[in-house]
Formats: C-alpha cells, sequence, structure tokens
C-alpha cells in the first residue's frame, strides 16, 4: 500500500493530527512505501535529511510539485492532506480543481484523509488586530527579533490575507531590519467540503469532529474528513 502526503509534514516525527494513526516515519519504518509531494525544493530538502537520519530514505519518493498536478508512478491506496492545507488553494475552482486529480491518483477503493478548521466569524474578528505572536534571539546574529501578525478577511470570498512581519533589534532596542511575509489562505464550510467531495466523485466514509473521532457537530472545532473513491469509477 503507497500512502502519499501532500504537505511538508511528510518527515514529521509526529501523528498528532490523527491520533489514532503511526507517524509517516514510522509507517516507512514498518515497510510502506511513502511519497511525498511539496512545492518547496528546501522543505523537501529537508524532508530528506530527515529521512536519511530516520534511517527510512530507501522508502520515500519525494514529488516536488502543486497537489492540482503531481503524478504518482502507481495509484496510491491512501493520500493525506494534514494540518488545513487544502486552505492553501484559496478559491473553490482551485480545491475542486485539487481534489478532482488526487481522485485520479487514487486506486479504486482507495481513500483521502483531511482536515479543516471550522471558522468561527466572531472569532476572527476578535483577532483581527496586530497581535506579538513571539520574541526570540537570531542565532547567526545574537539579536532580539519580535513577530508580529495581523489577519485581514474577506468575509464573502472565504479568505484570510496573513501578513507577518519580524523586526530585528540591536542592544539598544533601535530597528535594524523589517522583513514581511504575505500569505492567502482560506476557509470552507462543511457543506461545501462534502459538495466538493461529492461533485468530484467521491464517496464520503465519516466526518469526525476533531482528531479524536468524536462526531461532527455545531460544537466541533475541526471538520476531519474520510472519504473514498468508489470500486467502480
Amino acid at each position: 500500500m503507497t500512502i502519499v502526503v501532500v504537505h511538508r509534514s511528510v518527515c514529521s516525527q509526529s501523528s498528532d493530527a490523527y491520533p489514532d494513526t503511526v507517524s509517516t516515519p514510522e509507517a516507512a519504518r514498518r515497510g510502506k512505501p511513502i511519497v511525498g509531494v511539496d512545492s518547496s525544493a528546501e522543505m523537501l530538502r529537508l524532508c530528506r535529511e530527515r529521512a536519511e537520519v530516520a534511517g527510512i530514505a530507501d522508502r520515500l519518493t519525494l514529488i516536488q510539485a502543486d497537489f492540482r498536478d503531481f503524478r504518482l508512478s502507481e495509484p496510491a491506496q491512501l493520500i493525506t492532506i494534514p494540518f488545513h492545507t487544502i486552505g492553501h488553494l484559496v478559491t473553490l475552482d482551485d480545491k475542486q480543481a485539487g481534489l478532482r486529480h488526487i481522485y485520479t491518483q487514487l486506486a479504486p477503493g482507495g481513500r483521502l484523509i483531511f482536515d479543516h478548521f471550522v471558522f468561527d466569524p466572531e472569532a476572527a474578528r476578535r483577532h483581527s488586530a496586530v497581535s506579538l505572536r513571539a520574541e526570540y534571539s537570531d542565532a547567526a546574529t545574537g539579536h532580539d527579533v519580535l513577530l508580529r501578525v495581523t489577519n485581514r478577511y474577506d468575509f464573502e470570498a472565504q479568505t484570510i490575507r496573513i501578513i507577518a512581519w519580524t523586526d530585528e533589534l540591536d542592544d539598544d532596542g533601535v530597528l535594524i531590519r523589517r522583513q514581511y511575509r504575505r500569505l492567502s489562505f482560506s476557509w470552507l464550510e462543511p457543506d461545501q467540503t462534502r459538495a466538493l467531495l461529492e461533485e468530484t466523485g467521491f464517496e464520503v466514509e465519516a466526518l469526525y469532529g476533531d482528531f479524536d473521532r468524536r462526531l461532527f457537530d455545531e460544537e466541533s472545532p475541526e471538520q476531519v474528513w474520510v472519504a473514498r473513491r468508489p470500486d467502480v469509477a
């Protein structure tokens, strides 16, 4: 059984996202071939290094690609998209294209497991101000660094513009350098997620409300989906 992880977590030592499963490295140690997909060459390089340290590099294949267009040498029995990664596909059309393509890379009867947060508009309004997320010392320079983040929400388009910046300070607290990073993200309502899965040919096997497999309800913080490609297309 080939396991495909569509995210840089492919070499993570943790299985916290799916606590009743083993981590990807542990699955590889048990003889499962693993394919990791990520669009970042740097993250794939780090993953390869971790795999070599863990002694599983011979069971790991890494593909630099978007998950709307990656190609496997053979169909997979399981594809996972952990850590809310589907939100990086900002539009509904992009999400549909991603799910439709993943469907083509699964063997008949193969499963897709992914998670996404449940958006809370009131919490979003409370957390839209600039916040100090971290204060640390840069290992290379010894300078203090402050990390600040703010989010801009488009409630109609269901998108988030995340703007983060670091301020590097000298010993007197004077700003030496400021660097900005910007990221577009998005969210899906559970009924939209179900509709996308069904439109792209999947059968929904389960929807959980958190990673402990509790049933989904109005209070759930997560939507954890288990979908299956039918045995007969």
